[in-house]
Order: C-alpha cells, then sequence, then structure tokens
C-alpha cells in the first residue's frame, strides 16, 4: 500500500507541474505542443498497466508469493496458444456445404470430393453418394458421382423403414455450371436394390432417370448413366435442323413451323433393352396462364428421339410436375439417344392406338398362355381386319358356333371377312389353340399377299400353309429360331401372338415404362408389345 501511495503522490505531482506550465505558456500565446496529452494520458496507462499486476499478488495469504506473482501471470497469455488450435475445426466444418455441389469453385485442372443425398423420392434422406467434382483447362466440370453397395444397402433399410420403394439419387445443379453429369454403379449395387424391392432414379436439375426394379433384374456388369446438356446455341440449332427434316417429323406436322423448346439432352448408358421412364424439366419456358391456352400450348409439344442406332422417333408425352414450380415431360424408353423437347404448330390431335388383346379380370395378362382361335377371332374384329372373301363354310354353318359363347359374335365377323376357317367336320373349335402356321395363314389374308419367292424355312416347304410362310418371311413380318425352324404347328402363346400382330400392324412404339398387369414385368422379353396391345395409347409417329 504504501508503495502505491507513493506513485499516485508521484503522479499528482507531476499533474500539477504540467497544468502550470500549460497555464504559462497559454498566458504567452502559445499552444501546447500537439499530441502531448496524449503521450501523457499513454504513460499513465503504462504506469498503472505496470503496476497493477503487482496489486493482484498483495491478495496472496502470503507476501513471499509476491515475487513469484510476475512469473505466475506471465504465463496467462500462454492460454492464448491453447486457444489457437480451436481453428483445426474449421476444416471439418468446411465439408458440410460441400453435399450441395453447385459452387463450381474447382479451379482449372483441379477436383474436389463431394457428398449428395439419396433420398426415397419425398425428400427423406436415406442414404449418401459420392461425388467427384473435376474442371477441365477450358473451365468444363465434370461431376462423378459413385453409389456402391454399401450406400445402396442403407438405401434400403431406410427406404423400407420409411415404407417406400424407391431410392433417388439428387445431384443438384442449381448454377447451371455443370457441363457433364457421370454416374457408376456397381453390378452389387444393383443387385442390393433389386432384391430390396427398390427401383432407382437418377435426379438431376437437367433429366430425370427412374429405373423400374424389374429392369435391374440380373444385371452382370458395373451400369453407367453419362448426362450431357446441350448448351452451345450453335448445337442445338443443329439439332433444330435435323428435327426439321426427319420424316417423322414432317409428316406429323405438313410443313408448318418446328421449334425447340428447353434444352436438348443426350444420354448414354450401358443399360439396353430395359424399360426406363425418362422425365424432362421444361426449363426456360413459360406456359401460358389461361388454362385452355396452356393445354393447346402443351399438346403441340412432342419429343424427338435420335437413336444411336439411327432410329428416329416422335413420342406424345406425359405432362408432369417435374419440382416445385417447374413442369416436365415424362415418357417411357428402352434405349438412349439424343431427346429434344420440340412444338409442333402443325401437331393436332394424337393419333390414337386401340387395345386389341385383353387381361383378365384378375389383372393378369398370361403372356405364356396358349391364344385360342376364339381370341384371335376378338382380336380381329377389333381391329376391323378384313381379308378376301370367305371361302366357305359360314358361319351359320358350323355346328358349335350357336351364339352363345362370348366369342361367337367376333367368330362370326372373322369368317365373313375371310380370315377364318372352319374344320371338314363343320365347327370351328373356338377354344382349340392357334399355332404358328394358322396365324401365318391369317396374316397372308389379312394383307392380302401375294405368294413369295420360294424363301422358307427347314420345317415349312412341304406344309399346308408353306406358301403364307413364306410371303410374310419375305416381307420380314415373321422370324424363325436360331436352328432355321419356324415350328409351324408350335400352338401360338398371347405373347408371341402380340408380337407378330404389332409387327404387321408397325406398331412398336418402345416407349413403355409402367406394365398394366401384374404378371408381365418390365423385363419381361415381350413387355413393349404386349403394352402396346393392351393398352389404349396416343402416339405421334415413329420411323
Amino acid at each position: 500500500m504504501k508503495k502505491a501511495r507513493i506513485v499516485l503522490y508521484t503522479v499528482s505531482l507531476f499533474l500539477i507541474l504540467l497544468a502550470c506550465t500549460t497555464a504559462v505558456l497559454a498566458s504567452e500565446g502559445n499552444r501546447p505542443p500537439s499530441g502531448l496529452a496524449n503521450v501523457v494520458s499513454n504513460e499513465l496507462e503504462m504506469a498503472f498497466t505496470v503496476t497493477q499486476p503487482e496489486v493482484k499478488p498483495t491478495t496472496a495469504p502470503e507476501a513471499t508469493t509476491a515475487p513469484t506473482a510476475t512469473p505466475t501471470a506471465s504465463p496467462e497469455p500462454a492460454s492464448t496458444p491453447t486457444a489457437t488450435p480451436q481453428p483445426t475445426s474449421v476444416p471439418t466444418a468446411t465439408i458440410q456445404p460441400s453435399s450441395a455441389p453447385a459452387t463450381g469453385s474447382v479451379s482449372p485442372g483441379g477436383s474436389e470430393l463431394l457428398t449428395v443425398i439419396v433420398d426415397n423420392g419425398d425428400g427423406t434422406t436415406i442414404s449418401g453418394a459420392a461425388v467427384r467434382r473435376t474442371r477441365d483447362a477450358a473451365g468444363r466440370i465434370t461431376d462423378q458421382v459413385t453409389f456402391d453397395a454399401q450406400q445402396a444397402a442403407a438405401s434400403v433399410a431406410g427406404a423400407k423403414a420409411a415404407g417406400r420403394s424407391a431410392a433417388r439419387i439428387v445431384i443438384p445443379d442449381s448454377e447451371d455450371k455443370v457441363s457433364e453429369l457421370r454416374v457408376q454403379i456397381p453390378a452389387a449395387a444393383l443387385d442390393v436394390l433389386f432384391k430390396g424391392g427398390l427401383e432407382l432414379e437418377i435426379y438431376s436439375d437437367n433429366a430425370a432417370i427412374k429405373i423400374p426394379n424389374a429392369s435391374l433384374s440380373g444385371i452382370t456388369e458395373d451400369l453407367y448413366f453419362r448426362l450431357v446438356p446441350i448448351k452451345d446455341a450453335a448445337q442445338r440449332a443443329e439439332v433444330e435442323e435435323r428435327a426439321r427434316v426427319e420424316r417423322v417429323v414432317r409428316e406429323a406436322v405438313s410443313g408448318e413451323e418446328v421449334q425447340v423448346v428447353a434444352r436438348p439432352m443426350t444420354i448414354e448408358t450401358n443399360l439396353s433393352s430395359r424399360a426406363v421412364e425418362i422425365t424432362l424439366p421444361l426449363k426456360g419456358v413459360q406456359l401460358p396462364a389461361d388454362g385452355r391456352e396452356r393445354t393447346a400450348f402443351l399438346a403441340k409439344l412432342a419429343v424427338f428421339i435420335e437413336h444411336s442406332d439411327g432410329d428416329r422417333e416422335l413420342i406424345r408425352p406425359e405432362f408432369v410436375q417435374y419440382k416445385q414450380g417447374l413442369s416436365g415431360l415424362s415418357f417411357g424408353i428402352n434405349k438412349f439417344s439424343t431427346f429434344t423437347i420440340l412444338k409442333l404448330e402443325g401437331l393436332g390431335a394424337a393419333a390414337r392406338h386401340d387395345a386389341y388383346i385383353l387381361g383378365y379380370p384378375d389383372g393378369t395378362f398370361r403372356p405364356e398362355r396358349e391364344i385360342t382361335r376364339g381370341e384371335l377371332a376378338a382380336i380381329l374384329q377389333r381391329l376391323k381386319a378384313e381379308g378376301a372373301a370367305p371361302k366357305a363354310p359360314a358361319a351359320a354353318a358350323l355346328a358349335d358356333i350357336t351364339g352363345k359363347r362370348w366369342s361367337d359374335p367376333a367368330v362370326q365377323y372373322a369368317i365373313a371377312g375371310g380370315l377364318l376357317q372352319g374344320y371338314p367336320d363343320g365347327t370351328f373349335k373356338s377354344e382349340a389353340n392357334v399355332s404358328r402356321a394358322e396365324l401365318a395363314a391369317v396374316a397372308s389374308r389379312w394383307l392380302n399377299l401375294p405368294a413369295g419367292d420360294g424363301s422358307t424355312f427347314a420345317d415349312t416347304a412341304t406344309h399346308w400353309a408353306g406358301t403364307e410362310i413364306g410371303a410374310l418371311l419375305q416381307k420380314k413380318l415373321i422370324t424363325g429360331y436360331p436352328d432355321g425352324t419356324f415350328r409351324p404347328d408350335q400352338p401360338l402363346t398371347r405373347a408371341e401372338a402380340v408380337t407378330i400382330i404389332n409387327t404387321i400392324l408397325q406398331r412398336n412404339s418402345e416407349s413403355w415404362s409402367k406394365s398394366s398387369w401384374s404378371d408381365v414385368p418390365a423385363a419381361h422379353w415381350a413387355f413393349q408389345a404386349i403394352q402396346e396391345a393392351s393398352a389404349a395409347h396416343e402416339y405421334a409417329g415413329k420411323t
């Protein structure tokens, strides 16, 4: 205390002298030197700062601890280095934004590892997937997504817990900086999803690909998808020009204006001949606010598909919601190519294909069941098929066509049209099976084909229907078996029947993704043919 008093007395005396000096100078018309008050203030602050540590030890129980007070106090700043390791937690925090890979912040030639969510289709996260983002020297950004078996298993568990049956890999690109998206799914992951009963969806801001569970069955190689939005204006113009000159488009619009709507997409994959549903967003498309105008606008939209095998197709899609505030167009496909949404001014109401074969009341189609003569007669009547004049006997002369069986009216129609005939014993046998040769004969009469050029199969040269079979073979309307035979007397299944009839009718849309029948999964060899034959639908055309 004594020492502190001495310091205070000294300071007070100094202040008094300073005041006197200032007064004297002021009386002589002089001002104090600039900054003098600051210097004094700083000096005082330093004096009190130095003496403060000495005051603290006085509270210690023993005065002998005072000498050690200064060393004890000096380590206090050492607590700051203890705090400095805290910034090491920042790198951990910076990983979190990588779950939304839309920044495009990768430097040219660099890459970064990100993560995206996997949800069950309603936004509930059930798993995750790794994304490697790279930027080449030209600034093009590529996202490489890998969805492995462990992530697939987590998705199955999460989906089952939520009572859902889908795993959707969500890959955002809200800033539209990604030039190419690649998705790699190992065969083991596909097997986990299939056995878990999940369908798989790859969802980006440029396209969505939905793969039904049945289409995941039996895949033994790693699956890949490559999605490339066509952003370049010149490339878009090229697509538009190709669309204008394609026969399938010209036939649909009769020379009217063809306009590319939204951004074309190229989708490549090694998945083939399996039903898949594609949805393209109508990005940058302003839909009319008026309901009638919007309906008229949407009626003019079609998807022009340029398949890698040279096939060209025009599909009438389904109008759907892509995401909140954004509409889209959905359609089925079983091979991948370049997809372009067109607005066709001359495109009126779509043509319609009616169903010509029915299923059973229990919701099954029974594709492997052998088709009967009565069922074939019903198909011909629904298609309004007509052939040459009947050769006899007339239906009225057939003992078992009494009008009491469900198929009797159809049998009467088919016989009157010269497509079907009865047996020499005066019966029709509606419940008898149809052989492959019988359908060939019916098809030949239906199309009124001339005799063939002698083309035949190894087992049809001397068959009673050999001429008709040869005529269909020449027109490439039928095929045989790998061993060179046709097996003319083999009963025809319902699946085989619709496959042949679709070929005759040129009804091969190949655009189905959802089955109408519980026993015909999308992976069934005749799925497309059965759907085409059994589901009424609109279509735009195909080459």
